[in-house]
């Protein structure tokens, strides 16, 4: 289920395939602070929909190896080499909260190969006006500390989350149980197995070191190099109502901005439970209209 390729720049690209391996290529881009083990949850719904999930760890974080200066527009790059060295000509992708830059990025390098895209409570560029409005006050001041020339404050933050997701990670389920929006709270407290996941897919994120998560914060507040309003590909967005760490005011601006986008406002959902409570529908938008009926079929014979 891990893998690992050589990129022409000797770099190690990481990547897990979850699903079924003879299914619809999709690209899963993971949020900030995970990995490609993040994607596990998603295994058994790929496999049901004849979905081949292909979950990339990005430069610096997991097993893929640090990339020096490296932009939201070089990734198309690293998917391109992995497209080529699995023979997958054509694909979808989507991407979790962080992801959301990735997927643009990809959009805008090569729209030709990619068949549906979506974007689950996805990030916007820093510069937006309101972009971090009705954000949980610790995330909004990492963002604020990513903005700063001098990142001893970004780092010291990220070497204490490492510590307490490898020496305490019991501290972390606590602190989303107590401060996580409702839905979220309930769904770590409810499926603990959830938390259990988090906490690896993170943990995995730091594998090394920390220096891809704060070059990844950073990026996140630079300019994107993306020209968003330019995307013809659809984009499928999927926000709730609840969540303070993606608010739906993001989706909002993605809406207006995409030219091509559709927006599926979730009410009572929230960053993480939004995801797991409709991961069959986020999978099954992905999927081509001949897949989708040899899917339905599929999924028929197994539930006469």
């Amino acid at each position: 289920m891990d893998y690992s390729m050589t990129l022409d720049d000797n770099r190690t690209l990481s990547y897990a395939i979850y699903g079924d391996t003879r299914g619809h290529p999709v690209f899963y881009f993971h949020g900030g602070q995970e990995s490609r083990l993040s994607a596990e949850f998603l295994h058994e719904t790929a496999l049901n929909l004849g979905i081949q999930l292909i979950a990339p760890d990005r430069p610096g974080v997991g097993q893929s190896s640090f990339q020096p200066n490296r932009q939201f527009t070089d990734y198309p790059d690293d998917i391109a080499a992995l497209a080529e060295y699995l023979d997958i000509d054509q694909f979808s992708v989507f991407g979790l909260s962080g992801g959301s830059p990735h997927v643009l990025a990809v959009l805008q390098a090569m729209p030709e190969r990619v068949h549906r895209a979506s974007i689950v409570s996805g990030a916007i560029p820093y510069d937006v006006k309101g972009s971090t409005k009705g954000m949980w006050f610790p995330v909004k001041m990492i963002h604020f500390l990513a903005s700063r020339k001098n990142d001893k404050q970004l780092r010291k933050i990220m070497q204490d989350e490492r510590t307490t997701l490898f020496e305490k990670p019991e501290k972390k389920i606590r602190q989303f149980e107590k401060y996580l929006p409702k839905p979220d709270r309930e769904l770590m407290t409810t499926q603990p197995e959830v938390a259990k996941g988090f906490i690896a897919g993170s943990q995995e994120a730091f594998a090394k070191n920390i220096d891809g998560v704060v070059q990844e914060w950073q990026l996140y507040v630079q300019p994107w190099g993306i020209d968003i309003a330019q995307i013809q590909t659809p984009v499928t967005l999927w926000y709730g109502d609840k969540d303070k760490m993606a608010p739906l005011q993001r989706g909002f601006y993605l809406e207006a901005t995409l030219p091509n986008a559709t927006l599926h406002e979730l009410s009572n959902e929230a960053h993480f439970s939004l995801i797991h409570n409709h991961k069959h529908d986020i999978l099954f938008d992905l999927l081509l209209p001949d897949t989708v009926k040899n899917s339905e079929q599929s999924i028929s014979a197994e539930n006469p």
